[in-house]
């Protein structure tokens, strides 16, 4: 069933239809969440905060505007952003973390913790080395898997303007982590 066929399930009646969407995004959206939280209860209940949100504003969502998917993940990132203007936290990406071994669940340890180490690596470079504009880009694409035209939606940036800013991205990256090796 699509996207678009659950949201038609849920807004013709069938409420509980609703679970098969959250079923579906709940592990993608954790990791996203709490790549910018660095804190699984704080992760969890924004996720309870989010999922409500999407369902009470599941008829103004509009297929022909863009995907469901990144319908929800913009309003995934400004409801974080939100909450943390709530708690007067001036930046975000200051606490960008991540810990994979919460989501893995049938890989091997040992690869999971040279992964784990290798992406906060990275993380740390994004960190110290772009501009927020630039690691917000960089976290939807890479960890959260979005394509350049769910990023251009979901930020309302131009396509144009992700490709360069992802490319740039990518050589600053490959530059810091040369230059660290």
């Amino acid at each position: 069933m699509t996207d678009n066929e659950i949201i038609h399930e849920v807004l013709s009646g069938n409420k509980d239809a609703f679970a098969l969407i959250m079923d579906k995004y709940h592990n993608e959206l954790f990791k996203y969440v709490y790549n910018m939280t660095g804190n699984v209860e704080t992760t969890e209940d924004l996720l309870q905060e989010i999922f409500m949100k999407l369902y009470q504003s599941l008829s103004d969502f509009d297929p022909n505007k863009a995907s469901f998917r990144t319908w929800m993940y913009r309003i995934a990132m400004y409801h974080t952003y939100n909450y943390y203007n709530r708690k007067t936290v001036k930046h975000i990406d200051e606490y960008i973390e991540v810990d994979l071994s919460l989501l893995t669940a049938d890989e091997d340890i040992m690869d999971d913790v040279i992964k784990e180490d290798q992406l906060n690596r990275i993380l740390d470079i994004i960190k110290k080395i772009l501009k927020p504009k630039h690691q917000k880009i960089m976290l939807l694409h890479f960890l959260s898997g979005l394509t350049v035209k769910e990023i251009s939606e979901t930020l309302d940036i131009p396509d144009k303007t992700i490709y360069k800013a992802i490319k740039t991205s990518i050589e600053k990256i490959k530059k810091e982590v040369q230059s660290d090796g």
